[in-house]
């Protein structure tokens, strides 16, 4: 195997260790990148060049859940308002109280619809109008569980009607160009040449899956994520889905996430006021879908068992084949592990894992306490 890249002080061993999970990934490609205080520290690949391109799936929600806050901060998106303040379908009895962070922490109520929907219908945009309709599964604001690929079709809606944009176009004109970023949700056939194809293994569950199977946990994927192939498809991929279609490299989601904690060749997403809003617990304990504790901000992901991240400020995303990235502000890091090798079981790979738990183990190395 040949690995491509360098790492540099203090992360010089990540380059190592990168080689032994490429290894242990068993062909395919992955990419693993650093910024530490606003400067690239690690760029590494295998398999593929070092901006090589990969579907990644929900790590999509914690970009999403950044141009929110982002807006948020910039006053045009109260996350704290009704909904229905802007989407005249949801002021319902039973929705009327849903709010934007309702919809970024999980806790809308509205995880999925009953109404059974093809790829062609996902593609056609009818899960928003199928919402629309739905009764919440529970009262929202009580209780979270992952909105797998509701979380984009109510987000969009949110944004089309406050802001006039979709949330994809909302990323490239205030995220994408100002960092001058190669990713987008959603890639037209003309433009997707260089997005590595997944490699699939077969599924598997872990034993709190196993052990709360329900309704909820079985069909939250509305179909798209039973067979990961069908994201091969032109219209599919090519789709600006909030929740699942963001493509990106390694190397731009480190430097996107980095500034969020601080300047990037003099960039700064967030302030730190709105870093620490986005990072901000909203939803913590047993999921109403997943079938096990989760850990939810605005829209990110916080540091769970299964999910540690570097540290307890630490906050990001993972997706169901494997990629990840995240953001530390008490350390100034972004980092990003990805891959087209989708693990067994969904969300962050073992290698992803791994490798964070190595850049935790050279920040403490360095003399950087990783425990507070």
């Amino acid at each position: 195997m040949r690995v491509e890249g360098w790492a540099r002080a203090p992360f010089e061993a990540l380059a190592d260790v990168f080689a032994r999970v490429a290894a242990e990934q068993g062909g395919g490609a992955a990419g693993l990148a650093v910024y530490l205080d606003g400067r690239p520290v690690v760029d590494l690949s295998y398999g593929g060049p070092g901006g090589a391109r990969y579907l990644l799936f929900s790590v999509s929600k914690g970009v999403s859940a950044i141009a929110a806050q982002h807006a948020h901060a910039g006053g045009q998106l109260d996350l704290d308002a009704p909904i229905c303040d802007v989407w005249p379908a949801m002021r319902r009895t039973a929705t009327r109280r849903i709010t934007t962070r309702h919809v970024l922490s999980h806790r809308a109520g509205l995880p999925l619809v009953d109404q059974e929907l093809s790829v062609e219908d996902h593609v056609a945009g009818k899960l928003e109008t199928a919402l629309e309709r739905q009764e919440p599964y529970w009262e929202p604001g009580t209780k979270h569980g992952y909105h797998a690929i509701t979380y984009g079709a109510l987000l969009d809606g949110v944004f089309q009607r406050a802001l006039g944009t979709t949330v994809a176009d909302y990323i490239h004109a205030h995220i994408r160009q100002p960092l001058g970023l190669d990713l987008a949700l959603g890639v037209p056939p003309s433009d997707n040449h260089d997005v590595l194809p997944l490699r699939i293994r077969p599924p598997m569950r872990t034993p709190l899956q196993t052990a709360r199977p329900g309704p909820l946990f079985e069909a939250v994927g509305l179909g798209l994520l039973e067979d990961l192939s069908v994201f091969h498809r032109p219209d599919v991929l090519a789709a600006p889905w909030p929740a699942t279609n963001l493509v990106a490299s390694a190397r731009d989601l480190a430097r996107l996430y980095a500034a969020t904690v601080g300047p990037v060749d003099e960039v700064r997403l967030l302030d730190a006021e709105s870093s620490a809003g986005l990072a901000r617990t909203h939803s913590i304990g047993p999921d109403e879908v997943l079938g096990e504790p989760s850990h939810f901000g605005s829209g990110v992901q916080r540091p769970t068992a299964r999910l540690p991240l570097i540290g307890p400020a630490s906050y990001g995303h993972d997706g169901h084949a494997g990629s990840l990235a995240l953001a530390d502000p008490r350390f100034s890091v972004g980092m990003a592990f990805t891959t087209n090798v989708s693990p067994p079981v969904g969300g962050a790979s073992a290698a992803a894992l791994t490798l964070v738990a190595a850049a935790r183990h050279c920040l403490s190395a360095s003399g950087r306490d990783t425990t507070e």
